[in-house]
């Protein structure tokens, strides 16, 4: 990267990132037929979108993004080496779509591989809330990031696996240690308003029961939780689970296919804004979820950066 004010930034190999094979087979079920006939349609109406970069002499020269069809609801992503200004070799494809849902957010690091040709980014909404995304713009925007940035991110997710969460999801916690943490933690957080202090682990680790109620089992709500946990491989932080509820619901087409959108609460976090994001499915499985319910599963997280926040 050429500023030198960029996000931390850590290469791997670039086998080492998630395979696109698993996210085309989200699409269709004969992908070595389909995706080379859609990517011969992007090349027919391309759309070469330029992110963050005013010009094309800001853009990386080395490589082409192409997207396509124009003015389809789904994108079909290929990003093309460039040698002399002539298109050379495909270095990968990937689908995408648009969102509405955009938040304000830094870049803390750029999980990258030595091709350059795609990332994951590990990005800052507030003090609370980190999220893992594959970057769909990477490869014009890359030279443009600044770690002391907001940028405007638009989330949009690819589901693998769907499910609604019972109604009467419950456990009961017996241990005594995870007791106490359960109503240490509890308490402490009452008596600050609702904000975890400093010393939080301290407090927790000094709490005592103050009646024979704080010793008894806790029982624990699971259906109406919202949670959202990244991957643990480096590389494949953006391949995440969740639990959210459902906000809104459409649908789409693309070649002939429904596909269901879901916007979904993804981070719930007390006195800030949720954070929503729009979930692509094409399995008749997963079409019939209502909004209210709450809904968890495998999901395949991207972002779109397209614009600076005003520095304030």
């Amino acid at each position: 990267m050429k500023n030198q004010n960029s996000p931390e930034t850590i290469k791997i190999q670039d086998q080492n990132f998630g395979h696109h094979v698993e996210h085309w087979n989200l699409l269709t079920e004969t992908p070595e037929t389909d995706v080379p006939q859609w990517l011969g349609l992007a090349l027919d109406a391309p759309v070469m979108p330029m992110g963050l970069c005013e010009d094309e002499q800001e853009m990386d020269q080395s490589f082409w993004l192409i997207q396509g069809p124009s003015g389809e609801a789904i994108s079909i992503n290929q990003i093309i080496a460039v040698e002399d200004q002539k298109p050379r070799a495909l270095k990968t494809a990937f689908p995408s779509f648009e969102s509405p849902y955009k938040y304000e957010a830094k870049i803390e690091r750029v999980i990258t591989c030595d091709s350059a040709t795609q990332a994951v980014l590990r990005l800052s909404l507030n003090k609370n809330t980190v999220i893992y995304a594959f970057d769909s713009l990477f490869s014009v925007n890359r030279c443009q990031y600044d770690k002391n940035q907001s940028y405007q991110v638009q989330f949009n997710a690819w589901a693998y696996e769907l499910e609604t969460v019972s109604k009467d999801e419950k456990i009961i916690v017996d241990d005594p240690a995870s007791i106490k943490h359960h109503r240490a933690l509890n308490a402490i957080l009452a008596e600050h308003n609702g904000i975890a202090p400093d010393n939080l682990q301290e407090l927790i680790n000094e709490w005592q029961p103050k009646s024979p109620e704080d010793q008894e089992p806790v029982t624990v709500d699971f259906s109406k939780m919202v949670a959202y946990l990244y991957g643990e491989t480096l590389g494949q932080e953006d391949e995440a689970w969740f639990q959210g509820n459902i906000v809104g619901k459409t649908t789409i087409q693309f070649m002939q296919d429904e596909y269901t959108l879901y916007d979904v609460t993804l981070v719930l976090e007390d006195d800030l804004p949720a954070i929503l994001i729009r979930i692509a499915t094409k399995n008749v499985l997963y079409k019939n979820f209502n909004i209210g319910e709450y809904i968890r599963g495998n999901l395949w997280i991207q972002a779109n950066i397209y614009a600076k926040t005003a520095l304030k």
